[in-house]
């Protein structure tokens, strides 16, 4: 388990129910944790998901595998988001994606049916739970129409363009820190490395980006 955890109460799912609460609907949910190692499958494909996971620590990665091996990243979870939500509140819970531990992660499992049907106690926080339950499955919808917005653009500069551009506009500067290492960016930009890492070298000689391992200045 990782030394840095996100707090419960940092966790949007858990928005505005207090620490008594939190600790109580944990109990009354039957949540449970687990920790999994870098690279640890911890979904696979054509599973059943009847838990919704939080991501307490680490990074989590969804991943498509075609029928020739060729593996996609789709999208990243970090600290205090969800996953496999998608698939956990359908009447067909099958998996069509693997989730995978891209670091070292603690996962909090809650099992969905009890996030979706009024629990036999009446917990008074249970209606703001599935309020913010529905809010994030709007956020996580949001999320995967900016991966169609960036991976939809005709060359690779315009594609690591709209990844830069969407994390300044999340950070809030010029001056941004990818979560993504060069691998896994090239992955979600549906490239191979060492076409981005020369795109990358050229885009910096045409004095649009500067950069040091992860981190990027958009100059222009």
């Amino acid at each position: 388990m990782e030394e840095t955890r996100i707090s419960l109460r940092q966790i949007p799912l858990f928005a505005h129910i207090t620490d008594s609460e939190i600790k109580t609907l944990l109990h009354c949910m039957q949540s449970r944790e687990r920790s999994y190692k870098k690279n640890e499958i911890i979904i696979l494909e054509e599973e059943h998901i009847r838990m919704i996971g939080i991501v307490l620590s680490g990074r989590v990665h969804m991943i498509k595998e075609d029928m020739w091996s060729n593996k996609t990243l789709l999208a990243y979870m970090q600290e205090g988001e969800l996953f496999g939500e998608t698939f956990a509140v359908q009447e067909d819970s099958t998996s069509h994606v693997s989730f995978v531990a891209a670091t070292d992660v603690s996962i909090l499992f809650i099992p969905a049916s009890n996030i979706i049907h009024q629990c036999p106690n009446m917990c008074s926080f249970h209606t703001t739970l599935s309020e913010n339950m529905f809010r994030l499955l709007g956020t996580k919808n949001l999320q995967l129409m900016e991966k169609i917005e960036i991976t939809s653009k005709s060359s690779l500069r315009e594609k690591i363009l709209a990844y830069l551009s969407m994390l300044a506009q999340k950070q809030n500067s010029t001056y941004v820190t990818s979560p993504l290492s060069r691998t896994e960016l090239a992955e979600y930009l549906g490239s191979n490395r060492s076409a981005m890492t020369r795109e990358l070298a050229a885009m910096r000689s045409d004095g649009i980006i500067d950069y040091d391992g992860n981190c990027f200045r958009i100059l222009t």
